[in-house]
């Protein structure tokens, strides 16, 4: 179950009457191939860049952000689910702003952190209806550029996947070998898999 401000809940309650302008917002986190330190940059589906305080999916406090606008974003479906499948969103982006440019061919994505926030405008007064929302925090899966053919339009299409999930996936080198358990305070589990491993067990058989 999501919990959402009372703001957030009154807008999608009366957008029946109102109508309702919904935004995504999309912040990435890589690691500057110049200088090696961490760099974000701010990516959202409106038409101009904007400045907004959103909640860090991170630390859980206020955050003064940029975000670009202007570069066709879109955000697939996010899965809402309640086992242990693994979320998957795709973010294509059009590959010609500077933004972008910077993001994809400057920064290395590889397990980037990605935090999506959602957003409604009110429709009289064209401002934030409530503040952003997070709606997902994941990690980088993958972000190919697609080389257009010659008149054609090229994006860029950045995968993500859940972090929570991805984190029981991952292995434990501390756990792969007999000398990887002796550095945990003198633990013999694994002393003899390599001899049982080879071991020929004739079951149901004299």
């Amino acid at each position: 179950m999501k919990n959402i401000t009372s703001a957030f809940f009154a807008a999608l309650t009366g957008a029946r009457d109102k109508g309702l302008v919904p935004r995504r917002f999309v912040w990435i986190t890589g690691k500057d191939l110049a200088s090696g330190a961490p760099a974000s940059i701010g990516l959202w589906t409106g038409d101009d860049d904007i400045n907004i305080t959103v909640t860090s999916g991170v630390t859980g406090l206020p955050e003064a952000r940029t975000y670009y606008g202007g570069l066709n974003l879109q955000v697939s479906p996010i899965p809402r689910t309640a086992d242990l499948t693994i979320q998957t969103v795709t973010i294509t982006i059009g590959q010609i702003a500077p933004a972008v440019q910077q993001l994809v061919r400057g920064y290395d994505l590889r397990l980037a952190p990605i935090e999506i926030h959602d957003m409604s405008f009110d429709t009289g007064t064209r401002l934030p209806s409530a503040a952003p929302e997070i709606a997902f925090l994941g990690i980088a899966d993958g972000a190919p550029v697609k080389t257009p053919a010659v008149g054609q339009d090229g994006d860029i299409e950045i995968s993500a996947i859940s972090a929570a999930i991805a984190m029981l996936e991952r292995t434990n080198p501390a756990k792969s070998s007999y000398e990887g358990q002796k550095r945990r305070g003198g633990d013999e589990f694994g002393l003899y898999s390599s001899t049982v491993a080879n071991w020929q067990i004739p079951w149901g058989q004299k």
